[in-house]
């Protein structure tokens, strides 16, 4: 039976891990609607390290040729591009359709938010900061934002995948060591 490439493998990886990451998008592009929802953004980020094991254990479960660190990793790099192409798509999709002010509007709620608390005074120079970035209109565009997004999270994924396979390789030579001992 002709196996598939680690290529093949991530791609098919990459829907469950776009989705995950349009889910950590989602929370916080619906933050303007449901002010607590970017809390769910830690627990999203700490989860992510494990689903990118258990993809990439699959994998190495289907094709034990690719429990090899290199190939662990690739396959983890690869699968954090391809999820990412899903979550950009996602979130281009309510940026430009749904919410186009969406960066004007976040940071404008920001604005109001620090000044309606205790300890607005403290902040005035970053308040004047926000407000002069607002007036000048020298925020992001939807693009660039997506575009920052985007290129953030392949190089989180990298790394994060980086010590997927670091720790998943190790763990695997103490395994087989072990039985064959």
């Amino acid at each position: 039976m002709k196996k598939k490439s680690i290529y093949k493998y991530a791609a098919e990886a990459g829907v469950p891990a776009g989705l995950y990451l349009t889910l950590m998008s989602a929370c916080f592009l619906l933050s303007l609607k449901v002010p607590s929802l970017p809390m769910l953004l830690v627990p999203l980020a700490i989860g992510f390290p494990f689903l990118i094991w258990a993809l990439m254990k699959r994998v190495c479960a289907s094709e034990p040729a690719y429990n090899k660190f290199a190939s662990v990793w690739l396959g983890g790099i690869y699968t954090v591009i391809f999820g990412t192409l899903i979550c950009t798509l996602f979130s281009a999709l309510y940026l430009f359709m749904v919410e186009p002010g969406f960066v004007h509007l976040y940071v404008q709620n920001a604005i109001e938010t620090v000044e309606a608390s205790p300890m607005a005074a403290q902040y005035k120079q970053t308040i004047i900061i926000m407000q002069e970035a607002l007036d000048a209109h020298i925020l992001p565009s939807a693009t660039e934002f997506l575009t920052t997004m985007a290129w953030f999270t392949c190089f989180s994924g990298s790394i994060i995948s980086l010590f997927v396979a670091l720790v998943m390789t190790k763990m695997s030579k103490k395994i087989s060591e072990r039985a064959s001992a």
